[in-house]
């Protein structure tokens, strides 16, 4: 008798089990099927006014349209960008957490800075590559060079005078700089900022010589008079300043394009990672984000979720060869 009510007992826990775990499943599915279905936190790591700020306030607006809720954006600079990268890599990977993977981030500081406490590749999900961007060299007009050629003759006169700003270690501007110092042979220092608003103030004041910077960012303070363009970082010119050569007319084989892409937390569900990416898409085939983004100097560059995850590792082993032959570091 006994027994029979022990087994009765097991069987009574296992049915119980199965239609606790068939429910918790169903309950899984359920909010996956309805995500979203609360605001999600779009965190920035750097600060606002930079070009990721912009691009990621642009993203959010009309990515929280597509999916019929509000996307927050959530600045958090500093280190480079790492702290907002850790904070994301130990957030749930429940698709309420998203940011920018982005070519200082996943790609320069791995190698860069001693202490990364998150790894680009694994403790993330690299949903989609959105846009590219060339940066542009601008100097203040104070400085006696109107070219490259005479850039560099005045660097190799002068070493260690000029002086020139980023984001903070890490970002392109600042990997740029470490680029033309090995390929031109110059001594050139780097002053990073964690407000790159006062950074531009400083610029524009010739307290710092010049910068690196994204051409939407830069580009209207050379037509204004505060600042002189001397050449873009990419191979080819910008269609926003078409009259500014590329650097690598002077530098030969001078080329860095820094890149942002859509990211979560590592882990999260397969039709979660497809709905953002095919919600980006369509963010992207956006005539007015087209139009936008254009007019940034920004260039889309659309890929599938495993192109993009590809393209993270090849460009993780190609800006850590940058910084290792420039023998960078940062604290």
């Amino acid at each position: 008798m006994k027994k029979i009510s022990t087994v009765r007992m097991a069987s009574t826990l296992g049915l119980a089990t199965l239609a606790l775990s068939g429910a918790l499943s169903f309950s899984a599915a359920q909010a996956q099927s309805t995500y979203p279905n609360k605001p999600i936190k779009f965190v920035v790591p750097y600060s606002a006014g930079t070009t990721t700020d912009v691009i990621a306030r642009v993203y959010a607006d009309k990515l929280g349209k597509l999916l019929g809720q509000n996307i927050i954006v959530d600045n958090k600079a500093g280190a480079g960008g790492n702290i907002s990268a850790e904070s994301v890599a130990r957030a749930a990977p429940d698709g309420y957490t998203l940011t920018f993977s982005t070519s200082a981030t996943h790609a320069t500081n791995p190698s860069l800075y001693k202490n990364v406490n998150f790894d680009p590749i694994k403790d993330f999900t690299h949903i989609a590559l959105m846009v590219s961007a060339p940066n542009m060299l601008a100097i203040n007009p104070k400085i006696p060079a109107t070219n490259m050629a005479e850039l560099i003759a005045y660097a190799k006169k002068n070493p260690g005078k000029l002086t020139y700003i980023s984001a903070g270690s890490g970002t392109s501007p600042h990997m740029a700089g470490e680029l033309l110092k090995t390929m031109a042979g110059i001594d050139i220092q780097h002053v990073p900022y964690k407000n790159i608003n006062q950074g531009f103030t400083d610029l524009f004041a010739g307290t710092v010589s010049m910068t690196f910077y994204h051409v939407p960012v830069i580009y209207p303070h050379v037509k204004d008079g505060r600042l002189r363009a001397l050449g873009v970082a990419t191979s080819e010119r910008s269609p926003i300043a078409p009259e500014v050569p590329p650097i690598g007319d002077t530098v030969k084989g001078y080329d860095l394009r820094p890149w942002w892409g859509l990211a979560g937390p590592a882990g999260m569900p397969k039709d979660m990672v497809e709905k953002l990416h095919k919600a980006t898409t369509q963010v992207l085939a956006d005539p007015e984000v087209q139009e936008r983004f254009k007019n940034m100097g920004l260039i889309i560059t659309p890929m599938s979720t495993k192109q993009f995850n590809d393209f993270t590792v090849s460009e993780l082993a190609k800006w850590s060869k940058i910084v290792k032959d420039s023998g960078a570091s940062a604290n």
